[in-house]
């Protein structure tokens, strides 16, 4: 009897260690969640600024260009790595075996934008 409680109590505790990395996962994915919204809106609030400082001060509009594609760059890079590290945490935790308990991961941009288009377009 001594073996069988020693095997639940490791099972009750891998059961619980998973628990929590599935909940930390759902809390990383709702942070990556807001901080994708964030960089949408800043994607179009730092555009509207170099707009309105390149109207207000008479200075050089090519550095305001310059500054301007660097900025989106710079949040499209920023981004791209937020996607990046979420699609790793769900390949993690699809490898963990995400998927035996029936739980589908997640992802930030949809399961209709992950799906292969027609051939009739291609």
């Amino acid at each position: 009897m001594k073996k069988e409680d020693k095997k639940e109590k490791k099972e009750d505790r891998f059961e619980e260690m998973y628990q929590k990395l599935i909940d930390y996962e759902q809390q990383i994915h709702a942070k990556n969640q807001t901080r994708i919204k964030i960089g949408l809106r800043c994607i179009i609030l730092i555009p509207l600024i170099f707009l309105i400082l390149l109207f207000w001060t008479d200075s050089n509009k090519v550095v305001f260009l310059i500054l301007w594609i660097a900025s989106l760059f710079a949040l499209a890079v920023y981004l791209i790595g937020v996607e990046y590290m979420d699609y790793n945490l769900q390949e993690t935790l699809r490898e963990l075996g995400g998927e035996e308990d029936g739980r589908k991961p997640d992802t930030l941009i949809g399961e209709k934008a992950e799906e292969k288009p027609d051939e009739e377009y291609l």
